[in-house]
């Protein structure tokens, strides 16, 4: 499970409308991983991830301040951290549904063995 990696630095890109943000993630993300988090991303439109040589990222695409449109860019990243952490629970889950059943067979052949 991918999680930001607080010790890289966060790439901007403040020199174009919209400004993105880079979060760096540690590692790379499996394909699982990445279709989960596609698949949240895709409701709010201005965040993705990217598997890149080096490492995953989180891009979050923000509209320049302005008096017409006045995002809030923390409450934006605050929301790709939370999809962060929501898509390692999804890909936590079917582990755990498994390694659940897995205990159930290894179980039900200890008593066969009796």
């Amino acid at each position: 499970m991918p999680d930001i990696d607080r010790t890289a630095d966060i790439k901007v890109s403040a020199g174009r409308v919209p400004v993105t943000a880079e979060i760096p993630l540690a590692g790379h993300a499996c394909e699982h991983w990445l279709e989960l988090f596609r698949l949240l991303a895709s409701k709010s439109g201005q965040v993705e991830a990217s598997d890149r040589e080096d490492r995953t990222w989180v891009i979050v695409r923000l509209p320049a301040a302005g008096p017409v449109r006045n995002p809030d860019p923390e409450a934006a990243l605050d929301a790709a951290s939370a999809l962060i952490t929501e898509a390692n629970g999804m890909e936590q889950r079917p582990q755990s549904d498994a390694a659940q059943t897995e205990a159930a067979v290894r179980g039900w052949w200890a008593r066969q063995q009796r």
